[in-house]
């Protein structure tokens, strides 16, 4: 028979006596709430507010810019990609919608960082309620999972993948865990939501839904069936086929992209040293290697009590390890370029604290102990919590993460952006990458956007002329980035762009910096998302990868991916030439007739025009990914009505 959970206790028996009963049933999770709330406002006072970035974490759009990127099967990203867009953006854009009078989703993306603690505590809390511990050993089991360094080093440095995985990681092992368990009459109802929080936790990590999945596979081949064979493999085939459905279609840019499984959202990190690993630490500013004091209790509750190793906990440990194994010992390209780098340690060392925890659970659910044990079990662990805190509020007040919402543009300059569709180039300065972005400043998900092969280095190479300028390779990326349809350039804090216009004053003029201080160029060559090149330039265009001249080129009246342009006649030679990276897909027409995309300036897409007046077709057709949509939502509609209890309730 099943356990009867605390809320269903609670309906069973009805209101609650004047005795107390009520401050004893729901005491513990309002005090962890309010303390770990307050915890949270303490330790990130200097960035409370409702529009965060910096370090790995980008502004976050409105919810119109987080929906139709998603939807979008061409982005304006780093020259223009057809790479799909990341599920969390989808996830931003469901949840955000209900903060929309707060801000939308950049809202929602400051509760999530500065609430992580609160949230992360009642996430384990609830899902630690079938355990026999008493609620206040459940609550501080609550209070050290939420105070975890690597989940106060993911705050401090933006790394908003990792702080989704520590809020829904102890539910989702609890969902898991359950359904390996008992599955019982309610399975396809338990398989739902179970699928549902590994498809939330996959589309902000998808190493974290890789090792959800390892562990379910292991289980079912490791533990023996309660309920029937085929439940089971119904249980485990919904929960592993589901979440890739509905993630649809980012499981396609997983499979092209192995740096998103391993660096994950945020990108890669520098290794941590073995005294930050043994402390779980994942390295970088945020938090010190205080989890020792969790690593030390654990070796004293198994020594006191050896069979708490039996537990599941050290299953979860060992899948935590074996991601720690992966991501530290692999490296891989950034999906930004760059040399080869290792990822992030903060998903495998939450998934190994987690493990940690539920073994010192465990090891609190063996009996009641004789002597002085209860009470030294009591001291160690208020010492627990204590480290764990005050790490979190001394060290974690660092880091890159700040309010105001990053860097902006003034309002003339970004409505002209938005009215011409050119891009920005935004130069960036050690870690942070150079992006090039169209009609917009670089918002959250471009990152994880698969670019064109060579695109990460033609913008590394821009980086280095920007930051160092030279006459001749400042002077050609000035009109490299203007041939791409760049109209602003955005130099790093602090680096003065008198040099660089001092350098090329026919091609770049200083204006208005942003509203941090950061100096703005603005690219005098004429440009635009499609330009019609006369023969002359078309052949430098064809042969080099910068324009030496630019008289003739005209901008056209077009906005891409998909243009449909008429031309007048000409003279032989003519290019129609689009701001768009050359990538697989795009098809051209003229006159009905398709025509082959000629390269420009090495990189950019162009269609060769006849002499006489012709109507030409550009395009990128998105049918796969709108199949791909489709079927997401028929997933979403299954994983909706198998989930209502009352629906999968037997008669």
């Amino acid at each position: 028979m099943d356990q009867v959970t605390e809320s269903e206790t609670a309906v069973v028996s009805g209101p609650a006596p004047a005795d107390g009963s009520f401050l004893r049933r729901y005491g513990p999770p309002a005090t962890l709430f309010v303390v770990l709330t307050a915890l949270g406002l303490v330790t990130n006072a200097s960035r409370l507010g409702l529009d965060l970035a910096g370090g790995r974490l980008l502004p976050a759009g409105d919810l119109g810019q987080v929906w139709s990127t998603y939807l979008a099967g061409w982005h304006p990203v780093g020259g223009g990609t057809a790479s799909a867009a990341p599920a969390s953006l989808a996830v931003l854009g469901i949840i955000g919608a209900i903060f929309t009078p707060l801000g939308g989703p950049a809202a929602l993306v400051a509760i999530l960082l500065i609430g992580d603690a609160p949230l992360a505590a009642l996430s384990a809390y609830v899902a630690t309620r079938r355990l026999p511990v008493s609620r206040w050993t459940r609550a501080a089991a609550a209070a050290g999972y939420a105070l975890l360094p690597a989940a106060t080093a993911s705050v401090a440095q933006g790394r908003l993948d990792v702080v989704a995985v520590h809020i829904l990681l102890p539910m989702v092992i609890a969902g898991v865990a359950g359904l390996l368990a008992r599955t019982g009459s309610r399975w396809l109802h338990a398989s739902s939501w179970c699928a549902i929080g590994v498809a939330l936790i996959g589309a902000f990590s998808p190493l974290a839904h890789g090792l959800a999945l390892l562990g379910l596979v292991a289980g079912f081949v490791v533990l023996p069936p309660v309920d029937g064979l085929l439940r089971r493999i119904g249980s485990v085939g919904i929960v592993v086929l589901l979440p890739l459905a509905l993630l649809l279609p980012w499981p396609t840019a997983l499979v092209n992209q192995p740096a998103l499984f391993l660096h994950g959202l945020s990108g890669p990190a520098a290794p941590a040293t073995g005294g930050e690993l043994l402390g779980l630490d994942p390295g970088g500013p945020g938090a010190w290697p205080i989890g020792i004091a969790l690593v030390i209790a654990l070796v004293i509750a198994v020594v006191v009590r050896p069979k708490a190793l039996l537990s599941p906990g050290l299953g979860v440990v060992v899948l935590g390890a074996c991601g720690l194994a992966v991501v530290t010992l692999v490296s891989v390209t950034p999906l930004q370029g760059g040399g080869a780098a290792t990822g992030f340690t903060g998903v495998p060392l939450l998934v190994i604290s987690a493990g940690a925890l539920w073994i010192l659970l465990t090891a609190c659910a063996g009996g009641a102990p004789a002597g002085m044990l209860p009470k030294l079990a009591a001291v160690v662990g208020v010492l627990v919590i204590l480290a764990l805190g005050t790490g979190t509020v001394i060290a974690g007040r660092g880091g890159p993460l700040r309010s105001g919402g990053g860097d902006r543009l003034v309002s003339a300059q970004a409505d002209e952006l938005a009215r011409t569709g050119r891009s920005v180039v935004v130069v960036g300065s050690g870690d942070e990458p150079t992006r090039q972005t169209g009609g917009r400043l670089p918002l959250l998900g471009d990152d994880q956007l698969g670019l064109t092969a060579p695109t990460p280095a033609r913008l590394t190479s821009w980086q280095s002329a920007f930051t160092q300028p030279s006459s001749g390779a400042t002077r050609a990326t000035l009109s490299a980035a203007a041939a791409s349809g760049a109209l602003f350039v955005v130099l790093p804090q602090g680096q003065d762009a008198a040099p660089i216009v001092a350098l090329a004053p026919d091609l770049t003029v200083a204006v208005q910096p942003t509203r941090d201080g950061r100096a703005v160029l603005r690219l005098l060559q004429p440009s635009g998302e499609v330009v019609l090149v006369p023969p002359g330039v078309a052949k430098q265009a064809v042969t080099t990868s910068a324009p030496a001249s630019t008289t003739g080129i005209t901008p056209v009246d077009a906005a891409l991916p998909d243009l449909h342009v008429r031309v007048s006649d000409g003279v032989a030679g003519r290019l129609l030439v689009l701001s768009a990276e050359l990538e697989a897909g795009w098809q051209a027409t003229v006159d009905g007739k398709a025509t082959p995309i000629v390269p420009a300036w090495g990189h950019q897409v162009a269609v060769a025009l006849p002499t006489t007046q012709s109507e030409v077709i550009v395009e990128h057709p998105s049918t796969l990914r709108d199949v791909l949509l489709l079927v997401q939502v028929a997933a979403v509609l299954f994983a909706v009505l198998t989930s209502v209890p009352s629906l999968t309730r037997p008669r």
